[in-house]
């Protein structure tokens, strides 16, 4: 069965051949060879140069927390033609999926407005792909909601058009929006932001998605049963990715893990599939072997099941690590057999 078909009948529940699996990787040819799904992202690109030049609004290191504040003005920002930044992101995306388009299912990934409002209080950094996180817009919402909520309200509607041309494209399967909300104790935000905007706007995206018969996913860290919004965001998104519910460092917590994510399961019931498994912290740890990621992978889908999951690395590796590395390559050869014969 080939890879989009296969990944299609897990969203449908019914049974399939084998699981699907999803290695992701920077290196796209690396995940096309790993996997059925290959997820390309589409940039903002002028927003993304904040992750290395800071954001526009970020905090100066002699500022004082009330002058930081007060300064803040949305409107002193140059924003972006909506439509120069959605064909840029278009174009990029196109280009980078061409030669997987016809052979894997096709992910759209996006940047959610969460993620992207801290990116503008942001300090510079040394990574393109990651956010240095300081949670400045958080300190925001809590000092200067309203402020705070026309901020979230602008970079959302440059998202909801993006996520609509997104799920135009002919062969793209689903979009995904990356938006942490959360951390491991619990909802990084205010119980009243979550609901009036978070929760809002990710259904605005969801329904510009399903509407033109894609497959809405969201990623997003932390524990989202703690956070108190799990079973509103399986009644908005068909997948989830990576239910990332507590630390799992050793194998004994990566056991515990899997006990959590079959709980959530059982409050899930076939609402959304889940996109998780394979912990991207174990499989560059020098202290795992591909043993421990066989006994890791075979626990998790024995008592969850094969219905309703994807076999996915919790996230791609880290920063300077790749799978090119022999103890890392074998144990993500070790969770494919896995999910190739189990």
């Amino acid at each position: 069965m080939k890879s989009r078909e296969l990944v299609y009948r897990v969203f449908e529940h019914k049974e399939t051949p084998r699981v699907p699996v999803h290695i992701e990787s920077d290196d796209k040819d690396e995940e096309f060879r790993f996997g059925d799904i290959v997820g390309i992202g589409a940039k903002i690109m002028s927003w993304r140069k904040f992750y290395v030049h800071g954001g526009p609004f970020r905090k100066s290191e002699d500022e004082s927390l009330l002058k930081w504040i007060e300064r803040i003005d949305i409107d002193a920002y140059e924003w972006p033609e909506i439509d120069s930044v959605v064909d840029e992101a278009l174009n990029y995306y196109k280009e980078k999926a061409e030669k997987y388009k016809d052979l894997r299912f096709m992910m759209f990934k996006v940047l959610g407005p969460t993620e992207t409002a801290e990116s503008f209080f942001a300090p510079p950094a040394r990574s393109k792909n990651q956010i240095f996180h300081t949670f400045s817009f958080a300190v925001l919402i809590k000092f200067k909601p309203k402020i705070a909520y026309a901020l979230y309200d602008r970079i959302s509607e440059y998202i909801l058009e993006l996520v609509k041309a997104g799920s135009e494209i002919d062969f793209v399967d689903a979009i995904r929006i990356a938006d942490d909300v959360a951390d491991y104790r619990g909802s990084l935000y205010p119980k009243t932001f979550v609901k009036e905007k978070y929760l809002y706007w990710h259904k605005q995206f969801t329904l510009a998605i399903c509407k033109r018969g894609k497959i809405p996913i969201l990623h997003s860290d932390g524990n989202l049963v703690k956070a108190g919004i799990f079973e509103d965001l399986i009644t908005i998104y068909r997948g989830l990715h990576p239910l990332d519910f507590r630390p799992k460092s050793t194998v004994h917590d990566a056991l515990l893990w899997i006990d959590e994510i079959v709980k959530a399961r059982k409050i899930c019931r076939e609402h959304a599939v889940f996109f998780t498994g394979i912990p991207i912290d174990l499989i560059f740890s020098d202290n795992i072997s591909k043993e421990d990621i066989s006994k890791i992978v075979t626990t998790l889908l024995r008592k969850h099941g094969k219905k309703g999951i994807v076999l996915a690395t919790t996230h791609s590796p880290y920063p300077g690590r790749s799978y090119k590395e022999p103890l890392a390559r074998s144990k993500i050869n070790v969770a494919r057999m896995i999910a190739n014969t189990l």
